[in-house]
């Protein structure tokens, strides 16, 4: 699919207070490329104009006009465009907390997870573009936008929610040393983590460090690292330190670093995330 005018870049974040402090974000993208990285929310967007290309795992996936992309939490995903004029879209990011409300209310045993990473239902779509339009310029009122993004949620979980066999007990070790490496990292977010010292970590070889981090986490080493390090930086943002001292205590070289790291998994800069969640 070919969009015939390149599309010029935008992004704004905004916050939604009626709902938990919900992340939604609205872009358009022509050169922009997200990493792999991971949440530990829920992500679910819709493409209004042209075409992203993203991978979640192992798969990849084209969303199209009409579509609902969804990827569920930790899964390891990024995105690009998927025409050369580029994507816009609108998505939100729901706690596990939030769903699990939406799960309970429709009486499902537990929150859902998605098998595919697009969903075909253009009503569904057009309902969750219009919620989020009206949450994110405060068109019809802080209730009427609530209740439009938590109706359109709930109708997504209904028609495609799933909760899939759990994965085999794991019994190589990999979840256990896995467990291990994140405390590593998290300890000492600023440091250096070669592969011989997460092997140490593990007590195995570095090539089972990378194996163990396919596996568990569908990231080399240094894609999780930098995952923690964003994470750090993200929740550090909403504490009013400056954006350098936040840069140093997740692990990032300067400022600079931190911004360009930072852009290419949340979709904008530190100093507009901090406006969109501190105002």
């Amino acid at each position: 699919m070919e969009v015939a005018a390149a599309l010029r870049e935008t992004a704004r974040l905004t916050v939604h207070p009626a709902l938990d402090g919900l992340e939604m974000l609205a872009a358009t993208y022509r050169d922009h490329a997200y990493a792999l990285h991971t949440h530990p929310t829920y992500v679910f967007g819709v493409v209004t104009e042209g075409v992203e290309r993203f991978r979640v795992g192992r798969t990849g996936n084209l969303a199209m006009p009409g579509s609902i992309l969804v990827v569920n939490p930790e899964e390891p995903h990024d995105g690009e465009k998927g025409c050369d004029a580029g994507w816009s879209y609108r998505t939100c990011y729901p706690p596990v907390a939030l769903m699990r409300e939406i799960a309970d209310d429709l009486g499902l045993p537990d929150v859902p997870l998605f098998r595919s990473a697009v969903l075909p239902a253009p009503d569904l779509a057009a309902a969750f573009a219009a919620a989020h339009a009206t949450a994110a310029h405060g068109d019809g009122g802080p209730d009427d936008a609530e209740s439009a993004m938590l109706t359109v949620l709930a109708a997504i979980v209904r028609r495609f929610g799933d909760r899939p066999a759990g994965r085999p007990a794991d019994r190589s070790g990999a979840s256990r040393r896995l467990a291990l490496y994140d405390a590593a990292i998290a300890d000492d977010l600023a440091a250096s983590f070669p592969l011989s010292r997460l092997a140490d970590v593990g007590g195995v070889n570095r090539f089972q460090v990378i194996r163990d981090f396919k596996r568990m986490a569908g990231m080399t080493p240094g894609q999780y690292v930098r995952d923690r390090r964003i994470r750090r930086a993200c929740d550090l943002i909403g504490t009013g330190l400056p954006l350098a001292a936040i840069a140093s205590e997740a692990g990032f070289a300067d400022q600079s670093h931190l911004t360009r790291a930072f852009k290419t998994v949340k979709g904008v800069t530190p100093a507009a995330y901090r406006r969109a969640i501190v105002g």
